[in-house]
């Protein structure tokens, strides 16, 4: 093989079969690029019956030709999602050279890349890929080597850097690119979904030449220092209107709010029209930096809607300014509404409370056009990132527009809990995030099991995984590798929920992509000192999913089995009736188990896992009925089969440590199964 066309590939990715010139080198494959990706394409289409023409369209609007009835976008409870960022899960080390380059090869992740990743997705039995945020990432402020994906510049471009100079040429313009990635899912029975933002933006987003007052604006010295400010004798908490007087009148307020100024168009618009004719005539890098120098000001730089939160400020990001007035709760605490510039504040930024009376209508007609316009390239859902701080009109616009163009469209709220299930249900959305993220790392402190009994009898079902984006992984957490191996099982297996494979799960991946959720600042230095990607967090940086580990086709395999398990019985996994609560007699703090019942003859799918990753443990399982000798096993992730005898009415158990097993056994009598109200 050529020097100039070895391009190498981890050996997991090679999954379907390719038939030309390949050589490997440990565990990574050598292939001709353009030869692998065109074979891999022919080899997709093959795979399905669907339409020579289906580009642009959702797989909903390819399918329902065939007379396929919408289910609302419900079509999401009995999926299972692999959730990625483009730009490092697909980012490798194409020529060895131990460094993420563009030339020879383009090393970063893209939208081509990610196609040879769906065999992959496809054999663990995701059938539906989450996308984290694809747009236009702006580098002012950046943090890192490469800019948060959610500092959006451009809500309606595609990011630059997801554009292959390797395969692309081979497809066209990135618009293609992602285009064909589409297409290449939805024949392979892969839905696709988005991650949109539309609170917060990159703090020079296009917009502001045009609209300056749809955003916030402070005074040029303190931009380095700025800061949310912190309230005395206030614990972290959510703003309530009966406590803004109180808060309002604090002397930390009163210098967070002075450090306002107005847009510079109100300020001067012969000046301001002026500059944004030289801009426009002569686009350059460096737009705030311009605006700064000329005007004064700059866009402010944002922070959580949590009074007193740890977290620093979001320097890369700023809210926008959804209303042209003040909160009309917070604008009876200032001391002169008129005069003080428009703010934001813990109130402001939670709009979905706090509002004003004039929305800036002009400002969400657009937002609520941006899930249109990935619509165009064939989507079939979307996450709403901070939807919780939205105003509920306009979250109720953005949610609208998208099932008109298609009935089946899937919405997920960033609800991180329980509380709000049936809000959500009746807004619109189909799934929330939940609680499984902070839960299950916790499982040997009984969250698990409060988790399991929390959900259970949720309007809507909630992502099931023990990590995700924003977390710790789950391979570091209490039990290592015998924890995310249990939880790869039982996540496929829980009521009321979603498995969701965050991208790197499958190959025991310790590197987190970021830390926003539950971590610690230690935990972005989970890899050894020796490694290139030591301290790299793929929010910001350049980073890789080391695709190579050992134990990854090991987890993979728990994977797919689970999955398979998951489809065989997925009909009583997602009838609510069909969950059974057994009774654990013994142990009980250790074990976490779940049943269904699976046919009408009695037959009962029963899920036990050992929770203490130390100790082997023994429990007695009751209340699923007069079971029949022999059970089945159908799955076990131990050394060793765990010990199972049946007395009528009794299930004794021995589990090794982080045993997690499924069985499936007979009955001769249906008893009436423990079911939540």
């Amino acid at each position: 093989m050529k020097k100039q066309t070895a391009y190498r590939i981890p050996k997991l990715w090679n999954c379907w079969g390719y038939e030309g010139r390949i050589a490997t080198i440990g565990s990574e494959c050598i292939v001709d690029p353009r030869a692998y990706f065109t074979d891999l394409i022919g080899w997709i289409k093959n795979q399905s019956d669907l339409p020579q023409r289906i580009r642009g369209k959702s797989l909903f609007a390819i399918q329902s030709r065939t007379k396929y009835k919408p289910t609302g976008g419900n079509w999401i409870r009995t999926s299972v999602a692999y959730g990625m960022l483009v730009r490092s899960a697909t980012a490798w080390d194409h020529d060895g050279d131990g460094k993420l380059n563009s030339k020879p090869f383009h090393d970063m992740g893209s939208f081509c890349k990610t196609i040879l990743l769906l065999p992959h997705i496809k054999r663990l039995g995701a059938n539906a890929l989450y996308l984290l945020p694809v747009s236009k990432v702006s580098h002012a402020h950046r943090k890192g080597e490469l800019g948060c994906p959610y500092a959006t510049q451009a809500f309606q471009q595609l990011d630059p850097s997801q554009d292959d100079a390797t395969l692309g040429p081979l497809v066209g313009d990135i618009n293609q690119q992602f285009h064909l990635l589409i297409e290449c899912a939805h024949r392979l029975g892969i839905r696709v979904l988005i991650d949109f933002a539309p609170r917060t933006v990159a703090r020079d987003h296009v917009w502001i030449l045009d609209h300056p007052e749809w955003f916030y604006w402070i005074d040029r010295r303190f931009d380095k220092r700025f800061a949310a400010p912190y309230i005395d004798g206030v614990t972290y908490q959510n703003p309530s209107p009966d406590q803004l007087g109180d808060i309002y009148n604090t002397p930390e307020v009163n210098r967070h709010l002075a450090r306002f100024r107005f847009n510079p168009k109100r300020n001067d618009p012969d000046k301001w029209r002026k500059f944004v004719a030289g801009e426009k005539a002569q686009p350059r890098p460096n737009l705030l930096q311009r605006i700064a120098q000329t005007f004064g000001v700059t866009t402010a730089p944002g922070f959580t809607d949590v009074i007193n939160d740890p977290q620093p400020p979001w320097s890369d990001v700023t809210y926008l300014r959804l209303f042209e007035d003040h909160p009309t709760d917070a604008a009876k605490h200032l001391s002169d509404p008129k005069r003080q510039p428009p703010y934001i504040h813990f109130d402001v930024a939670k709009s979905s409370m706090f509002q004003g009376k004039k929305p800036h209508k002009a400002l969400w007609k657009k937002l609520a056009a941006i899930i249109p316009f990935y619509q165009t390239f064939g989507i079939d859902g979307a996450r709403i990132d901070m939807a919780h701080a939205l105003p509920r009109e306009l979250e109720a616009l953005i949610l609208a527009k998208p099932r008109k163009r298609d009935p089946d469209f899937c919405f997920i709220a960033e609800d991180l809990g329980t509380e709000n299930h049936k809000k959500a249900k009746a807004t619109g959305y189909n799934l929330m995030i939940g609680p499984s993220w902070w839960m299950e790392p916790r499982a040997s402190e009984g969250k698990l099991h409060e988790m399991i009994e929390k959900i259970a009898p949720l309007k809507l079902p909630v992502f099931a995984s023990a990590e995700s984006p924003d977390t710790p992984r789950a391979v570091t957490r209490t039990g290592k590798r015998k924890f995310a191996r249990q939880l790869a099982v039982l996540n496929c297996l829980l009521p009321n929920s979603v498995p969701m494979i965050n991208s790197g799960f499958e190959v025991c991946e310790r590197q987190p992509h970021n830390l926003g959720l539950d971590a610690k600042p230690k935990d972005r230095f989970a890899l050894p000192k020796s490694n290139p990607y030591y301290g790299k967090l793929a929010f910001f940086d350049k980073a890789i999913l080391h695709w190579t580990n050992n134990g990854a086709a090991k987890m993979c395999r728990i994977i797919k089995t689970a999955t398979d398990v998951r489809n065989q019985f997925l009909k009583a996994l997602t009838t609510p009736n069909h969950f059974i609560r057994p009774g654990i007699d013994i142990n009980h703090k250790w074990i976490a188990s779940v049943a269904y019942k699976v046919n009408s003859r009695g037959a009962i799918l029963l899920v036990l896992a050992n929770l203490d990753y130390q100790r082997a443990r023994q429990t007695k399982v009751t209340g699923i009925g007069i079971m029949k000798k022999p059970h089945e096993l159908l799955l076990s992730i131990a050394k060793n089969p765990p010990k199972i005898t049946i007395d009528q009415s009794k299930l004794t158990a021995k589990l090794e440590p982080g045993e997690c097993c499924v069985l499936k056994i007979s009955q001769r009598l249906v008893l009436t199964p423990i079911l939540f109200k």
